[in-house]
């Protein structure tokens, strides 16, 4: 299917045309791109096919087993998993100032942050998110951790330096030198490492990425010279946009010559095509026509919006006005770094907006694949099975041990899936695979 299509359009093809290959060869080069696609495969042709391949190298799949691409989380905070699963029952700008704040403080302690990102990218992995989109905090330390760790367990990511100069609390606020000195010098490091790593073939596994938290935490010269910032080096941009109505009106008293929450971002040359917008619940006409010029991304985090009460944003919408839009699990405003969860959570979301026009399956598969490939803006190498793409991929196993769901003799390949995008979880992900490469996570 082309790397341009919508999900209203993938739905329809998918309909059309058997969108999976039951009996068919996919090859990896030694780049980790997907070289070659064999459909339709006799199975007494297997061996001729495979002539010339080391044996080692060849997975064969059971009836239980399928790959599909790596799923790609679009908004997620690296620090907010030591305490995923606590706060639901606080609204969004109480619930910071008196959890995510005070936690996130403690990250000053470089070593504390390693402990707790080792953890967070590794269970972000195991459920299957081979592309991520961290938020880290103000540290520059800490957040180099970050990077270090994600490399040496083998994630695709975008990795930001959160930016914080004003309405913070003395324990998580920078001066506007600190946090633009700081931001260029996590730059500068990525930047290197990339260099030393470099390999003209693949991408760089990290990305550092413009973070302004959101325009509350930011005033407008540190956005101003963020913006800079993110124009000097070319790198993409994340921060939060119309997740509550409080949080609006607050915003929107701090910025009273912007027109909107929106134009805030643009206002400062941080909304373009690179631009990554978590939420997205309430907006205004003219702010929908905001993003669509700018060609942002909306990353639609419904886990976290049921749990900070937010609202529902409207996907539909999105997907009518042919915006890019991807999941996001938001840990953990979301009480869960899975995908998965985050698929379900839109389901329910859309029926309870509109039943009528709420998201079918392959449009929600393709918002958690090729959706979040184009908010990130990589979709011409990863996000579906293409030739000459990178090989981002879940091996998964629907009768692994202890597997949530069950299979019976009518089961066939599609409500295997089915039953995996319900039902599943990380007990399924038999094997995670990064630009070719099976990730070995660590044991703890």
């Amino acid at each position: 299917m082309a790397q341009t299509q919508q999900p209203a359009q993938v739905c329809k093809y998918l309909l059309q045309n058997r969108g999976y290959i039951e009996n068919g060869l996919l090859f990896v080069d030694n780049h980790g791109k997907i070289a070659k696609i064999v459909r339709d495969l006799p199975r007494d042709q297997l061996h001729n096919a495979l002539e010339g391949v080391a044996e080692d190298k060849v997975v064969i799949l059971n009836d239980n087993q399928f790959i599909i691409p790596g799923f790609i989380d679009t908004h997620i905070h690296a620090p907010q998993y030591s305490y995923c699963g606590n706060g639901h029952d606080i609204p969004l700008l109480e619930w910071l100032d008196t959890l995510t704040f005070p936690q996130e403080s403690k990250f000053k302690d470089s070593n504390y942050a390693r402990q707790v990102y080792t953890k967070s990218v590794a269970r972000s992995l195991r459920n299957g998110t081979t592309s991520a989109c961290w938020f880290a905090t103000i540290h520059l330390d800490a957040t180099k951790e970050l990077v270090k760790v994600i490399l040496e367990q083998g994630q695709r990511a975008y990795v930001g330096k959160v930016n914080m100069n004003q309405q913070s609390p003395d324990i998580l606020i920078e001066t506007t030198e600190s946090s633009v000195g700081d931001t260029r010098a996590f730059i500068e490091f990525v930047n290197a490492i990339n260099n030393r790593m470099s390999v003209v073939e693949t991408l760089p596994l990290v990305t550092p990425v413009i973070t302004p938290r959101f325009a509350i935490s930011c005033d407008s010269e540190l956005l101003t010279e963020l913006g800079k910032l993110a124009a000097e080096y070319d790198i993409p941009i994340q921060s939060h946009l119309c997740e509550t109505l409080s949080e609006i009106d607050f915003t929107m008293s701090l910025f009273p010559e912007s027109a909107n929450y929106t134009s805030i971002y643009a206002d400062h040359q941080l909304l373009n095509q690179r631009s990554i917008m978590a939420h997205c619940v309430h907006m205004k006409d003219e702010e929908w026509a905001l993003m669509k010029k700018a060609n942002a991304g909306i990353s639609h985090c419904a886990n976290s919006n049921f749990n900070i009460r937010s609202g529902m944003a409207n996907v539909r919408k999105m997907i009518d006005l042919d915006l890019k839009v991807g999941l996001g699990t938001d840990v953990s405003g979301g009480y869960s770094p899975s995908v998965l969860e985050a698929l379900r959570c839109s389901r329910i979301c859309s029926i309870a907006k509109n039943p009528e026009e709420s998201l079918s399956i392959p449009e929600l598969f393709y918002l958690a694949t090729m959706g979040g490939a184009r908010v990130m803006e990589l979709s011409d190498k990863i996000g579906n099975f293409e030739v000459g793409k990178e090989f981002d991929a879940i091996l998964v196993n629907t009768t692994a041990p202890r597997s949530p769901l069950d299979i019976f003799a009518h089961d066939t390949v599609q409500t295997k899936f089915e039953k995996y995008l319900f039902v599943g979880d990380d007990r399924n992900n038999e094997k995670i695979y990064v630009q070719g490469l099976e990730v070995r996570l660590p044991e703890y």
